[in-house]
This record gives structure tokens, sequence and C-alpha cells, in this order.
């Protein structure tokens, strides 16, 4: 079942369900996300209901286990038609321009094949799925016309730094060529020669039965996300991975960690914490004072006994946490020597202001 905690197997209906558009989160992780839900809102000129986004959104590219038709049996064929590889990506980027101008021709369908694509969680920004080297890999690229920063290479230098230093990454490689794109290995699918099959997997929001579109967000909080990971049979390394990793949110200052950013996957039988994806700081505010999500008892606020005060909900008692902070914030040298291997100008510049060591430790 894809959600035995929050919703159980049951003879009896589901009724007054209110967060998410009355969508419970299994299948939220399924629904398209912001750039997918715009894509289909230019395709069929209107903003559709939660229900036709599902319906309207192919089953082939679907986060999750699920699979969302009218009819109880798959269409014949279904995941069998061709993957594009990266050659279409410059087309891609051309129509996803007319999308942002409202001027979507025939041409423009066509190329982003707006009725069968969705895309990954996580935002608004332009996205596709794509093959390449037998896996399918999300390609994000950049947008030469609205983005003042090289994003895919800001990306691309987080991400490969946080794998040197042994944090569980997705793949991720930079795509050179005009445009540069981000590209990213999707976990969540098995090699193109094994079918390319769905890995089940949940989200942290899924996991703390929480509301997207809330104002405040109190429940978003790292301890909680631990907490249901435990609850599910997460292993402990896997709690103090979680833990590492909210520790590089904070020195990188990737203020964008909401809980669609988190995942858990099945994987050997058991749930898992999901490789590490979408991790890119927040620029032109400094060094970060703030995460997405609360890092301790004093909430969202970047401080040394603030990351510290929920140790023990990771499995961590405070000595081994407090060895694991000043080990992440003990790279900030080495995270900014990295940058310059890999940014230049002000792109360099903002990703090393954005660095938050001090706040860690202080």
């Amino acid at each position: 079942m894809p959600d035995p905690i929050s919703y159980p197997l049951r003879a009896e209906a589901y009724t007054g369900i209110t967060k998410n558009r009355g969508i419970p989160g299994f299948i939220n992780d399924a629904m398209p996300d912001g750039w997918g839900e715009r894509l289909l809102h230019r395709a069929y000129g209107q903003t559709l209901a939660p229900i036709e986004y599902l319906l309207k959104s192919p089953n082939n590219d679907r986060i999750g286990s699920l699979m969302a038709g009218t009819s109880p049996v798959p269409p014949a064929g279904l995941g069998e038609s061709p993957v594009p590889s990266l050659k279409g990506l410059a087309k891609f980027v051309e129509a996803c321009e007319a999308v942002y101008d409202n001027q979507l021709d025939e041409e423009a369908i066509r190329v982003l094949n707006l009725r069968q694509q969705r895309s990954s969680l996580g935002g608004a920004r332009p996205k596709r799925t794509l093959q390449d080297n037998g896996m399918l890999i999300l390609a994000k690229p950049r947008d030469g016309r609205y983005d003042e920063y090289d994003f895919p290479a800001i990306e691309f230098a987080c991400m490969t730094f946080a794998a040197s230093k042994g944090l569980s990454v997705a793949h991720t490689a930079l795509h050179a060529d005009d445009p540069r794109a981000l590209l990213v290995e999707r976990f969540d699918r098995t090699p193109l020669a094994d079918g390319a099959k769905r890995i089940p997997m949940l989200s942290a929001l899924t996991l703390l039965d929480s509301e997207w579109d809330d104002q405040y967000h109190h429940d978003w909080r790292y301890a909680a996300v631990a907490d249901e990971m435990r609850r599910r049979g997460v292993p402990d390394k896997d709690l103090q991975e979680l833990f590492r990793r909210m520790c590089y949110n904070a020195l990188v200052g990737n203020g964008d960690d909401h809980p669609r950013n988190h995942a858990v996957i099945w994987i050997g039988g058991r749930w898992r914490l999901s490789p590490m994806y979408d991790v890119l700081p927040i620029l032109g505010e400094g060094p970060a004072q703030t995460l997405a999500m609360a890092v301790g008892k004093e909430g969202r606020k970047i401080s040394r006994a603030n990351l510290l005060s929920h140790h023990a909900h990771f499995a961590l008692p405070r000595d081994e946490a407090q060895a694991l902070l000043e080990e992440v914030a003990g790279w900030a040298d080495e995270l900014k020597a990295y940058y310059g291997k890999w940014l230049v100008g002000a792109d360099l510049h903002m990703a090393c202001d954005a660095v938050s060591s001090v706040r860690m430790c202080s």
C-alpha cells in the first residue's frame, strides 16, 4: 500500500480531506509540479481541477508507485514511447520561451509534447525527463532571458561537492553546450535496459501529512521528518544522513530546502532516505540566516545551539551531532575553493557570500 501510516487500506472511503486541495499526500506526489501544471494549463487553455491535472498527465513519467486513469486496465503500449535524448534540449528551451510569452503555436506544442509531459517534484522552473547513458535523467536548463545567475552550474557545484564529502547525492552532470543545463539522474527509476521501472517514493511533505500552501508551515521540521522516517522503518544511519544534509543546507545557504525536496524510496524491501537533490543557495541575501524547515527548538534559525537541539531525533548523541556539525561547517573554505573551479564573476561571488558557516558555529 502506498501510505500505510496516514492512509491504510480499508473498506470505507476517506472523506473530509482538506489539505492540498483535498488530495492525499501520496497522490499529490504523483501530480504535476508547478512547471507541469503550467504546461497543462497552456495546452488546454484553462486552469484545471486537481483531478484533471492528475488524469491529463501521463503515467509513464510519474513520481511514486501510482497510476491514474478512468479505466482499471492500463492502455496498450503504456511506457513504450521513446524518451527524447539531449539532442532535443535546445528546441525544448525555445518552446519554453513560448510558454513564458503566452505565444504557444502548434510547433511549440509539438516540441513540448505538452499533453504527454510532466516533471519531477520540485518547483516551477522548466525541466524535462530525457535519457542519457542508459538512464532517465531530469534536465534543468538555464533560462537565458530570466536567470541572472548560472543556476545549473551553481547547483552542479553544490551537489558534486556534497558527493565528494560522502553524502548520498543523486548522480549529477553539467551539460556545457548552449543552453547549459543541469542533468540529474532519476533515482526513482531503474536503468532503461531494465524497463525504466518506477521505484516507489514518498516526499517528506507526504510523510509529514503537511499542507503545501499554508502560510506559516509550523509542521515543517527536520526532526519531524526524521520521526516519520523512523516510523516507517528507515535505518538510523539514514536519519544521521538527514542531519548531515540539514547542516549542509545551512552551510551552502539552501533556504529552499522544503519538504518536497526530501524523500524516501523503497529499496531492498524497506524505506530508505533518497539521494539528495535540489540543492541551491539563495543568492543576493548574504550568509543564510534561516532554512525553509525548522532545524531545532528555535525554529528555522541557523545557529549552533539550534542545529544541535533536536539531535536525538536523528539517532545521534549530542557529542556525535556536535562533531558532525563542526565537520560540515569546517568545509567552508574547501567549498569556496571548489566553487572557483566551476563559477566565475557574480556567480562565484554570490555563491561564496551565501555560505553560512559562521552562523552555524555561533
